[in-house]
């Protein structure tokens, strides 16, 4: 009989008791993650805080230009 795996939120420490969320895109996952227990997360906010994904007004960005 084979024991599975506890999940955690990458970003949280969340046990992840039912849905979880995965990044699917191919060159993040060979470049950002080590193992599908780290490719992890309880929530959409938690995966876009861990990629440092935020909002930006077009006014803001014009002035960084």
């Amino acid at each position: 009989m084979e024991e599975t795996k506890e999940l955690h939120c990458s970003e949280c420490g969340t046990k992840v008791e039912d849905n979880h969320y995965k990044c699917l895109d191919n060159y993040l996952q060979v470049n950002f993650f080590d193992t599908e227990e780290e490719n992890c997360f309880c929530s959409k906010s938690c995966f876009c805080k861990y990629m440092s994904l935020e909002q930006l007004d077009v006014e803001d960005d014009e002035d960084e230009i």
